[in-house]
Protein backbone atom coordinates (compact mmCIF):
# COMPACT_ATOMS: atom_id res chain seq x y z
CA UNK A 1 0.00 0.00 0.00
CA UNK A 2 2.80 2.39 0.82
CA UNK A 3 4.70 1.55 -2.37
CA UNK A 4 1.65 2.18 -4.53
CA UNK A 5 1.45 5.68 -3.19
CA UNK A 6 5.16 6.14 -3.88
CA UNK A 7 4.61 5.54 -7.62
CA UNK A 8 2.72 8.81 -7.84
CA UNK A 9 5.63 10.77 -6.40
CA UNK A 10 7.96 12.70 -8.70
CA UNK A 11 10.71 10.44 -10.10
CA UNK A 12 13.48 12.56 -8.54
CA UNK A 13 12.36 11.75 -5.02
CA UNK A 14 10.95 8.27 -5.66
CA UNK A 15 14.31 6.50 -5.22
CA UNK A 16 15.06 7.87 -1.72
CA UNK A 17 11.51 7.04 -0.64
CA UNK A 18 11.77 3.46 -1.91
CA UNK A 19 14.98 2.99 0.05
CA UNK A 20 13.29 4.38 3.12
CA UNK A 21 10.15 2.28 2.74
CA UNK A 22 12.05 -0.93 2.12
CA UNK A 23 13.32 -1.06 5.68
CA UNK A 24 10.61 -2.44 7.95
CA UNK A 25 10.12 -0.74 11.26
CA UNK A 26 8.62 -2.16 14.40
CA UNK A 27 6.26 0.20 16.11
CA UNK A 28 5.28 0.05 19.72
CA UNK A 29 2.38 1.83 21.27
CA UNK A 30 2.15 2.45 24.97
CA UNK A 31 -0.89 3.59 26.85
CA UNK A 32 -1.56 4.75 30.33
CA UNK A 33 -4.64 5.09 32.42
CA UNK A 34 -6.71 8.24 31.83
CA UNK A 35 -5.96 10.94 34.38
CA UNK A 36 -7.67 14.06 35.63
CA UNK A 37 -6.40 17.43 34.46
CA UNK A 38 -5.73 18.47 38.05
CA UNK A 39 -4.71 15.89 40.59
CA UNK A 40 -6.17 16.08 44.04
CA UNK A 41 -3.62 17.05 46.60
CA UNK A 42 -3.08 14.51 49.36
CA UNK A 43 -4.70 15.29 52.71
CA UNK A 44 -2.51 16.79 55.43
CA UNK A 45 -0.50 14.41 57.61
CA UNK A 46 -2.28 15.75 60.70
CA UNK A 47 -6.06 16.07 61.07
CA UNK A 48 -7.78 19.36 60.34
CA UNK A 49 -8.50 21.43 63.44
CA UNK A 50 -12.03 22.44 64.48
CA UNK A 51 -11.63 25.96 65.88
CA UNK A 52 -15.26 26.60 66.82
CA UNK A 53 -18.72 25.13 66.50
CA UNK A 54 -22.22 26.62 66.38
CA UNK A 55 -23.93 28.00 69.41
CA UNK A 56 -26.86 25.73 70.41
CA UNK A 57 -28.59 28.76 71.95
CA UNK A 58 -28.38 30.68 68.68
CA UNK A 59 -29.73 27.73 66.69
CA UNK A 60 -32.66 27.41 69.09
CA UNK A 61 -33.34 31.16 69.09
CA UNK A 62 -33.30 31.30 65.28
CA UNK A 63 -35.38 28.08 65.10
CA UNK A 64 -32.81 26.34 62.93
CA UNK A 65 -33.79 22.69 63.02
CA UNK A 66 -30.52 20.80 62.82
CA UNK A 67 -28.88 18.22 65.01
CA UNK A 68 -25.40 19.43 65.91
CA UNK A 69 -22.58 17.02 65.28
CA UNK A 70 -20.40 16.27 68.29
CA UNK A 71 -17.11 18.17 67.97
CA UNK A 72 -15.09 14.95 67.69
CA UNK A 73 -17.24 13.86 64.68
CA UNK A 74 -17.17 17.16 62.75
CA UNK A 75 -14.53 16.91 60.05
CA UNK A 76 -13.58 18.74 56.88
CA UNK A 77 -10.23 17.81 55.34
CA UNK A 78 -8.23 20.73 53.93
CA UNK A 79 -5.44 19.84 51.50
CA UNK A 80 -2.11 21.64 51.71
CA UNK A 81 -2.79 23.27 48.34
CA UNK A 82 -6.15 24.66 49.53
CA UNK A 83 -4.59 25.87 52.79
CA UNK A 84 -1.79 27.66 50.92
CA UNK A 85 -4.36 29.42 48.72
CA UNK A 86 -6.41 30.45 51.77
CA UNK A 87 -3.28 31.82 53.44
CA UNK A 88 -2.47 33.76 50.26
CA UNK A 89 -5.98 35.27 50.22
CA UNK A 90 -5.73 36.18 53.89
CA UNK A 91 -2.35 37.82 53.36
CA UNK A 92 -3.58 39.72 50.27
CA UNK A 93 -6.60 41.03 52.22
CA UNK A 94 -4.46 41.67 55.32
CA UNK A 95 -7.15 39.88 57.36
CA UNK A 96 -6.33 36.77 59.45
CA UNK A 97 -10.08 36.10 59.80
CA UNK A 98 -10.64 35.83 56.03
CA UNK A 99 -12.22 32.48 55.24
CA UNK A 100 -13.79 30.34 52.57
CA UNK A 101 -17.48 29.84 53.30
CA UNK A 102 -18.91 26.60 51.89
CA UNK A 103 -22.64 25.93 51.83
CA UNK A 104 -24.88 23.31 50.29
CA UNK A 105 -28.00 24.53 48.50
CA UNK A 106 -30.77 22.67 46.75
CA UNK A 107 -30.60 23.01 42.99
CA UNK A 108 -28.40 22.06 40.08
CA UNK A 109 -28.94 19.13 37.77
CA UNK A 110 -28.45 16.51 40.51
CA UNK A 111 -30.41 18.03 43.41
CA UNK A 112 -27.71 19.77 45.47
CA UNK A 113 -24.93 22.19 44.66
CA UNK A 114 -21.99 23.73 46.47
CA UNK A 115 -21.82 27.45 47.02
CA UNK A 116 -18.44 28.95 47.88
CA UNK A 117 -17.61 32.52 48.71
CA UNK A 118 -15.06 34.48 50.68
CA UNK A 119 -16.17 35.61 54.12
CA UNK A 120 -14.73 38.11 56.57
CA UNK A 121 -16.24 36.74 59.77
CA UNK A 122 -17.78 33.66 61.32
CA UNK A 123 -21.56 33.48 61.87
CA UNK A 124 -22.99 31.99 65.06
CA UNK A 125 -24.25 28.90 63.22
CA UNK A 126 -20.85 28.13 61.60
CA UNK A 127 -18.31 25.45 62.22
CA UNK A 128 -14.82 26.86 61.69
CA UNK A 129 -12.02 24.59 60.47
CA UNK A 130 -8.32 25.25 59.91
CA UNK A 131 -5.40 23.37 58.42
CA UNK A 132 -3.15 21.89 61.16
CA UNK A 133 0.04 23.56 59.90
CA UNK A 134 -0.68 26.30 57.33
CA UNK A 135 -2.18 29.34 59.07
CA UNK A 136 -4.42 31.23 58.57
CA UNK A 137 -6.50 28.82 56.50
CA UNK A 138 -10.08 29.21 57.67
CA UNK A 139 -13.05 27.33 56.27
CA UNK A 140 -16.57 28.08 57.49
CA UNK A 141 -19.49 25.68 57.09
CA UNK A 142 -22.95 26.34 58.51
CA UNK A 143 -24.53 23.65 60.71
CA UNK A 144 -27.10 22.53 58.12
CA UNK A 145 -24.50 22.25 55.33
CA UNK A 146 -22.03 20.35 57.50
CA UNK A 147 -24.52 17.51 57.86
CA UNK A 148 -24.17 17.13 54.04
CA UNK A 149 -20.42 17.89 53.82
CA UNK A 150 -18.99 16.15 56.88
CA UNK A 151 -15.92 14.12 55.95
CA UNK A 152 -15.37 15.87 52.59
CA UNK A 153 -12.03 17.09 51.29
CA UNK A 154 -11.52 20.70 50.19
CA UNK A 155 -8.87 21.18 47.51
CA UNK A 156 -7.67 23.96 45.25
CA UNK A 157 -7.20 23.02 41.60
CA UNK A 158 -5.42 24.94 38.86
CA UNK A 159 -6.28 24.08 35.26
CA UNK A 160 -5.89 25.77 31.91
CA UNK A 161 -9.42 27.17 32.12
CA UNK A 162 -9.00 28.58 35.62
CA UNK A 163 -8.42 27.90 39.29
CA UNK A 164 -10.97 27.13 41.98
CA UNK A 165 -11.67 25.54 45.30
CA UNK A 166 -13.34 22.15 44.98
CA UNK A 167 -15.16 19.70 47.21
CA UNK A 168 -13.74 16.22 46.69
CA UNK A 169 -14.64 12.84 48.10
CA UNK A 170 -17.92 13.86 49.72
CA UNK A 171 -19.02 10.69 51.55
CA UNK A 172 -22.67 11.85 51.31
CA UNK A 173 -22.62 12.23 47.51
CA UNK A 174 -23.84 9.49 45.22
CA UNK A 175 -21.48 8.81 42.31
CA UNK A 176 -19.30 11.49 40.84
CA UNK A 177 -22.12 14.02 40.37
CA UNK A 178 -22.39 16.36 37.45
CA UNK A 179 -19.64 17.00 34.95
CA UNK A 180 -19.42 20.58 36.19
CA UNK A 181 -18.22 19.30 39.58
CA UNK A 182 -20.68 21.52 41.45
CA UNK A 183 -23.94 19.62 41.39
CA UNK A 184 -24.37 16.29 43.15
CA UNK A 185 -26.94 13.77 44.33
CA UNK A 186 -27.41 12.73 47.96
CA UNK A 187 -26.90 9.07 48.88
CA UNK A 188 -30.07 7.54 50.24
Amino acid sequence: MFLSSVRRVHPAIRAPLKAFSATPRARTITTSLPRRAAFAAPPPAQPTILLSSPSPEYLEQEEIDVELLPEQDAQIIITDRAAEQLRSISKRQADPNAALRIAVESGGCHGYQYKMELAKSRALDDYQFSHPIVKPSNILVDAVSLSLLNGSTIDFATELIGSSFRVLDNPHAKGSGCGCGVSWELKT
